[in-house]
């Protein structure tokens, strides 16, 4: 599963890919990557995130066009790449978003 981030006023790139054995590898093209370990909870509720069958109503793609200077992510898991700005809420796909954010390097 891989979450992509770009765009935005100042042009972010950010990047956080987790990996089968809980291994999440995450890259901010200003702050630098880091390696994480998930705990068996963190992986758990990320395994939970990803399974949920609300997942399947979600658009492939939600874009609001008219809007400027939106983050775009892309969300690729099991065969699937979803794109969205996060303009209409898709709780299933914020939620997943959300968790994977989290790894990205602080500071």
């Amino acid at each position: 599963m891989s979450l992509k981030i770009s765009g935005g006023f100042a042009g972010v790139g950010q990047s956080v890919v987790l990996r089968g054995d809980g291994t999440v590898h995450a890259r901010d093209d200003r702050k630098g990557s880091v390696v994480h370990r998930t705990t068996a909870a963190e992986f758990g509720k990320l395994r939970l995130l990803l399974g949920d069958p609300a997942l399947d109503d979600v658009s492939d793609v939600t874009m609001n066009m008219s809007a400027a200077d939106l983050f775009q992510y892309e969300v690729r898991f099991e065969g699937r790449t979803v794109r969205t700005d996060r303009s209409a809420e898709q709780p299933p796909l914020d939620a997943l978003i959300s968790a994977l954010r989290a790894y990205l390097p602080k500071g």
